[in-house]
């Protein structure tokens, strides 16, 4: 790893001191899927390059796309994944339990999505509203469900105060590490929050890179892999502080923190889990050194396995048209030759071709059709749901390849 100085600044900081962890090269967008073999979305490659911040340990790419390009139209909606809709009901129950809404406590979700964890919220009690920047907003706030199709920033969050009062209760899962302009986003958290109210931060957590070699979470949309230390650092950096940790299987292991104004009371757990950062050098370049070299290795071992399981005649296929295969499949160079196609339970993937690679999207039934011996688990971080779906529903009788942390067939 080399120490660089450039013109880039932390996002969570601004400090100019970064340190290289990983180089992908250029890769299409993740989510740059096309209608056909003359569509060209997905031609333009960007450089893909991880690196740390070394005053506040922030990993983040370096890359900037413009934001309107990368969520203005989205394809993944919640409802897709049972393991998903599950959880937004669990998750829902949770808050209840912890933000007593029998007095219609105001809610705003942060990325919202298609609204479908915001049901779920009003269902349980809450008074409602969403914010999300894509197409998804306008069909969730057509549903019934109140959206606000805009990047969430300051500006959002001065216009939801003079309307609607400041909020009790902050969600925002999988969205801090999506976000370009980060203090932006932090600082109109702040403006939102009422004085005793609460945020509910979900974030894959950065541990479960490190650990279980999950780069193919790394791509464009995805500007930044935190860590309850550098959320902790950035927080403070508006006067707020976390209260408090846990954990979820979500997205391969996330942690879901509880924010508050620095006013508030601290749990116990909060020191233990900074202390275990320090620990294992989670926040400092010194604990990634092996992992660009665990990257390259597990894309030679996948790259060898496939081409031996072609040169077998075997039928090789993938499942889960995630944004995160889409990765791994362009940073492994897996073309149709070795893998035929990739199956999908969202209908507004089927059809298309996946960015780069340009192998089709199919229905799990046009999957099956295809009378497959190996199916290629892209969206791994679902991989129960999807071998179970499978074996009891599907009749599939063949095995299974689990990519991470290295390629293993079941």
């Amino acid at each position: 790893m080399t120490t660089e100085s450039s013109t880039f600044h932390c996002r969570g900081c601004g400090s100019d001191r970064t340190t290289l962890l990983l180089d992908m090269g250029r890769l299409p967008l993740a989510n740059a899927f096309v209608e056909s073999e003359s569509g060209t979305d997905d031609r333009n490659r960007e450089q893909l390059t991880l690196v740390m911040c070394e005053r506040c340990g922030l990993a983040q790419i370096k890359e900037v796309v413009a934001r309107e390009k990368l969520f203005g139209s989205y394809l993944w909606v919640i409802a897709t994944s049972q393991t998903a809709r599950t959880y937004a009901a669990s998750f829902a129950e949770r808050l209840r339990d912890r933000y007593n809404p029998a007095g219609r406590p105001f809610l705003v979700e942060i990325a919202s999505n298609d609204g479908f964890f915001l049901e779920h919220y009003r269902r349980v009690g809450f008074d409602i509203l969403g914010v999300d920047p894509s197409n998804l907003a306008a069909e969730a706030d057509a549903r019934g469900l109140p959206s606000i199709q805009e990047f969430f920033g300051v500006g959002v969050a001065e216009r939801i105060v003079s309307e609607r009062g400041p909020a009790d209760v902050i969600v925002a899962r999988n969205v801090l590490g999506h976000v370009c302009q980060l203090q932006d986003l932090v600082a109109g958290m702040k403006r939102l929050l009422a004085p005793d109210g609460r945020m509910v931060i979900e974030s894959p957590y950065a541990f479960m890179l490190r650990t279980e070699v999950q780069y193919d979470t790394i791509f464009h949309e995805h500007m930044s892999y935190l860590t309850i230390g550098s959320v902790a650092a950035l927080m403070a950096r508006y006067e707020m502080k976390i209260t408090d940790v846990d954990y979820c299987r979500m997205n391969g292991g996330s942690f879901v923190l509880e924010v508050a104004h620095d006013a508030a009371d601290v749990t116990s757990n909060v020191e233990a889990a900074l202390n275990f950062e320090n620990l294992i050098d989670l926040n400092r370049p010194a604990g990634w050194r092996r992992f660009a070299r665990q990257v390259h290795a597990q894309r030679d071992a996948l790259r060898t396995l496939l081409e031996q399981l072609k040169a077998d005649g075997r039928r090789v296929v993938g499942y889960g048209a995630a944004a995160k295969a889409m990765t791994m499949l362009n940073f492994c160079s897996v073309t149709p030759d070795l893998l035929a196609a990739m199956g999908d339970a969202n209908p507004r993937k089927q059809g298309l071709l996946c960015p780069g690679v340009r192998m089709p999207v199919v229905s799990p039934e046009e999957l099956m059709a295809m009378d497959p011996e190996y199916i290629l688990i892209g969206a791994w971080n679902f991989q129960e749901e999807i071998i179970r779906t499978f074996r009891e529903k599907l009749g599939y009788r063949g095995k299974f390849i689990i990519p991470l942390p290295m390629p293993a067939v079941v």
